[in-house]
């Protein structure tokens, strides 16, 4: 290997290779934090993304057990994520496969790309059950759980590799492409060859756990891309790093509640996201960078915020319009927020009810056209909450704005003493 040549204003170099005839060179990128003035830009645009998050957090934590309102804000993270890799999950297909009705032949393209968005929630769950164990902080996140992540994640899932090594990292160098505007394949960038990785990793989640002194967003977008140019598995990179940033997010207090999902951003800005991460690469365009990032958050936020308070609302709505009904319609009208895909079975422990108390709650619902079922079977039927699914797979095109969601008193005033 011969000598490191560095691009002017780079937060790292390239080293040429001898080992592989196909790729010249390889980038190494500095160790965290690099020297950056965020200036009056980035700082404006911080204030909105914080804004925005603080306004998300609040509206989710006033909700009792949110857990039960918002799970399916994990699926849409799950169903973005996993479009960005060229797939057509969507949230209904996730939770059509929990029940057993995908209606996809088994081991199919489609269902292996279902299965891979179900093992984000998988990997998301077994993340928080650590962090509940660990402690929420910046200190739980280490290498070991990186490396869980991708080994769920990868589980038999969507994969070009014949063995994407679920859980180690990569004994191969690898190489991101791109095609010209003629069709043609070439090799776009090359992150830092195997024997750089684990020490690259290392120090990546040092810097995570310690931090320098910068705002804690800030450090979410620097470390989002360290770790994409790293690149240290196989497959599943961006996979694995789209998730660590939902809990870097929860490991600062930025977030309570995994109800904030960043993919959706990336996917519709796709060419711009890794433009930007090559310029900050080889221009060291760390301002575009953040401002990108930030933005990202900070339209996402207000999107969850909007998806969010409709589904409060719809929820209050079902507590007003069944509030004198049985206690298991009452509660199933509910309760099916966590779970808008459910048979009878599921129902009864859902509400914690017999079976047959259930399924007089569900042909209720049914009769009223709050869920309707889906199989056209008699029995092992699968029931549907349409206007629950409705707000979580609306277009964002289709969303009102934030401040048309925000109920307002209609007035406001101090009282004379």
């Amino acid at each position: 290997m011969g000598e490191e040549y560095r691009l002017p204003d780079a937060p790292g170099h390239y080293m040429p290779l001898r080992e592989d005839k196909h790729l010249s060179r390889a980038y190494f990128p500095d160790n965290l934090p690099p020297t950056i003035d965020l200036g009056e830009d980035v700082t404006v645009v911080l204030a909105r993304a914080m804004h925005a998050l603080g306004r998300l957090d609040g509206l989710v934590s006033e909700v009792e057990n949110p857990s039960a309102v918002f799970s399916s804000f994990v699926y849409k993270e799950a169903e973005q994520s996993s479009q960005i890799e060229g797939t057509a999950v969507t949230v209904s297909d996730i939770y059509r496969l929990e029940v057993d009705e995908l209606d996809e032949p088994p081991e199919s393209e489609h269902e292996r790309d279902v299965r891979e968005a179900k093992n984000y929630v998988r990997a998301l769950e077994a993340a928080l059950d650590y962090l509940d164990t660990a402690g929420r902080s910046r200190e739980s996140l280490t290498i070991g759980l990186v490396q869980d992540l991708h080994e769920t994640l990868m589980d038999r899932g969507r994969t070009d590799e014949e063995d994407p090594l679920p859980g180690e990292f990569r004994p191969d160098l690898v190489h991101i492409e791109e095609t010209d505007e003629y069709g043609r394949t070439q090799v776009r960038f090359v992150p830092p060859p195997p024997s750089a990785v684990e020490g690259k990793m290392e120090s990546l989640l040092e810097y995570v756990r310690t931090g320098r002194g910068w705002p804690d967003l800030i450090d979410v977008a620097l470390a989002h891309y360290q770790f994409e140019t790293i690149h240290p598995f196989k497959d599943g990179n961006g996979r694995v790093g789209r998730l660590f940033v939902v809990l870097m997010l929860l490991c600062t207090d930025l977030l309570v509640n995994p109800v904030l999902y960043p993919s959706s951003y990336f996917k519709r800005h796709r060419d711009e996201y890794t433009d930007l991460l090559l310029a900050v690469s080889e221009q060291g365009a760390w301002k575009e960078w953040l401002q990108f990032f930030l933005e990202g958050l900070r339209r996402q936020s207000e999107e969850s915020f909007v998806r969010a308070k409709l589904l409060v609302q719809k929820r209050r709505e079902y507590e007003r319009r069944y509030v004198d009904e049985a206690d298991s319609v009452r509660l199933l009208a509910t309760e099916m927020f966590a779970e808008p895909y459910f048979t009878v079975s599921e129902a009864a422990e859902l509400i914690g009810r017999s079976y047959q108390t259930a399924n007089r709650a569900v042909e209720r619902l049914v009769a009223d056209g709050v869920v309707t079922e889906i199989t056209g079977n008699e029995q092992n039927r699968v029931f549907r909450a349409g206007e629950v699914m409705d707000v979580v797979e609306r277009p964002p095109s289709e969303l009102p704005n934030p401040t048309d969601v925000i109920e307002r008193s209609s007035s406001f005033r101090l009282y004379d003493r």
